[in-house]
C-alpha cells in the first residue's frame, strides 16, 4: 500500500510539473523563454513520472529499462534544447532587440 501511495505522489508530481508549465508557457512572448521553460518542465516532469513508475513495479528489468529513461533524459533534453537554443541565436537576425547575447569572441 505504501509503495502505491508513494508512486501515485511522484506520478502525480511529474503530471503536475508537466500541465503548470504548459499553463504557464503561455505567458512568455520570446521563444527561448518558452524552450528554458518546456525544457525544464520536461525532464523534471519525466523524471518524477519514471521514478513513479519504478518505485510502482519494484526492482526487476522494467526498473533497470526505466532507470536507463531516467538517464537518457537526464542527458538529451539539455543538449537538444541548447542545440535548438544555439540555431535560434543564429538563425534570427533580430536576436539583439529581443535579449542580450553574448558572443564566444567577446569571453
Amino acid at each position: 500500500m505504501i509503495k502505491l501511495i508513494l508512486s501515485a505522489l511522484f506520478i502525480l508530481a511529474g503530471v503536475i510539473v508537466i500541465v503548470t508549465a504548459l499553463i504557464g508557457n503561455y505567458r512568455f512572448s520570446y521563444v527561448l523563454n518558452r524552450m528554458q521553460v518546456g525544457a525544464t518542465a520536461d525532464t523534471m516532469g519525466a523524471i518524477l513520472v519514471l521514478i513513479g513508475l519504478i518505485i510502482k513495479t519494484g526492482f526487476n528489468m522494467i526498473s533497470v529499462k526505466l532507470f536507463i529513461m531516467i538517464l537518457f533524459f537526464w542527458v538529451a533534453s539539455p543538449v537538444s534544447s541548447h542545440f535548438i537554443a544555439r540555431t535560434e541565436a543564429i538563425a534570427n537576425e533580430n536576436i539583439l532587440d529581443e535579449c542580450e547575447v553574448v558572443r564566444h569572441d567577446s569571453i
